[in-house]
Formats: C-alpha cells, sequence, structure tokens
C-alpha cells in the first residue's frame, strides 16, 4: 500500500491557491514584459540573468506579502489548518 503524502499545495485554502497563481502569473508576465523591454532599449549585448529577473521577483514577493498580509488582516485565511486526509 502507498501512503498519501499531502503536497503543498493542500495546505492552503482556495484564496491561497488564487494568491499563488496570481503571483506565478504575474511574475511570468513581468519577466517576459522586462525582457521585452531590455531587448528594445538596451544596446545588443549578453547581460545577466538577475538583471531580468531581480526586479521581477522584488515586484512580485513584496505584492504577494502585501496581498497575503490584507487577506489576514480581512479575516481571510490562505493556509488551512487541517489537512484532508484521502484514501
Amino acid at each position: 500500500m502507498e501512503e498519501h503524502r499531502p503536497s503543498p499545495i493542500d495546505h492552503l485554502t482556495k484564496a491561497g491557491r488564487l494568491l499563488l497563481v496570481g503571483t506565478l502569473l504575474l511574475f511570468g508576465g513581468g519577466f517576459y514584459i522586462t525582457f521585452l523591454y531590455i531587448d528594445e532599449n538596451f544596446p545588443p549585448d549578453r547581460y545577466p540573468m538577475l538583471v531580468i529577473l531581480m526586479p521581477t521577483c522584488l515586484v512580485c514577493f513584496f505584492l504577494f506579502l502585501l496581498t497575503a498580509w490584507i487577506l489576514k488582516r480581512c479575516g481571510i485565511p490562505i493556509r488551512k489548518t487541517k489537512i484532508p486526509k484521502s484514501q
């Protein structure tokens, strides 16, 4: 018999899952827009990936924290207290 091991997503409520998916979509779109901005406005050269990723990572990180804080202040839980066991 194989034991069910809960994934990290099982620990999130619907609001937490929406927050996670929204943050990932924002990161993907932000990375794409940043990549296009650098491609059009910077001289052709090789740039470290950190130059492209860092602004997007920082914005997404702080927006995630701010949104999680707002949801917590409004009383909307992000994490489940009990994880349902599946068979």
